[in-house]
């Protein structure tokens, strides 16, 4: 039986051996001088944080949106109060009319705009809410890493609609079920959160 030399260490190899068992360096391939291609190196993502998975799930998440939601309120009753005020004076004084439902539509409104301006504003700026920032995790493009965009945001947050539904069941499935820990709004905006 025909027997190479590993170049690096010198150790025996067998015919059509393409590493060194002793040392792991590639070896020549017989009846010509190219060395054999050396495995792919993993090369991790630029958001990988050392950490065995830096994707993050559900619970972690779900603390993050408790925190973002008593902010959303609290900046939301202080900004609506002044028409909610107009709507109880307005039933107090027994006259259910016109302007105490233009008023809670008004309230109802405010309260949504704050929503998606909280979410869209501070995760396209900075990829994290500030219950995101209390937790370190932080969102990021899938492909590289990368902070994103407003309109990576906006997606997020317009698909928290639908995942939040059911108490945020919903996006729990999603995030159970992908390998990235992404719930529907990051799988449309190709979007994952990691680890700060």
């Amino acid at each position: 039986m025909d027997e190479n030399l590993c170049a690096q260490c010198g150790t025996a190899t067998s015919p059509g051996a393409k590493y060194c068992v002793s040392c792991g360096a590639a070896l020549t391939i017989q009846g010509t001088q190219r060395p054999a291609q050396a495995p792919p190196v993993y090369r991790a993502p630029a958001y990988y944080t050392g950490t065995p998975t830096p994707y993050q799930g559900v619970a972690i998440r779900f603390v993050a949106i408790l925190i973002d939601y008593v902010i959303i309120g609290v900046i939301s009753v202080i900004l609506a109060l002044p028409f909610v005020g107009a709507a109880i004076l307005t039933a107090n004084a027994g006259n259910l009319s016109a302007l105490s439902g233009a008023s809670i539509a008004a309230a109802a409104l405010i309260g949504l705009v704050v929503w998606f301006l909280y979410f869209t504003m501070l995760e396209g700026h900075y990829g994290q809410t500030i219950g995101k920032m209390a937790l370190n995790i932080k969102v990021v493009r899938e492909a590289d890493g990368a902070p994103i965009d407003y309109g990576e945001a906006a997606v997020r947050t317009i698909l928290r609609i639908i995942d939040g539904l059911f108490d945020y069941l919903i996006g729990a499935i999603f995030i159970w079920t992908s390998d990235e820990k992404q719930r529907l709004g990051d799988r449309v905006a190709h979007t994952v959160v990691v680890s700060k």
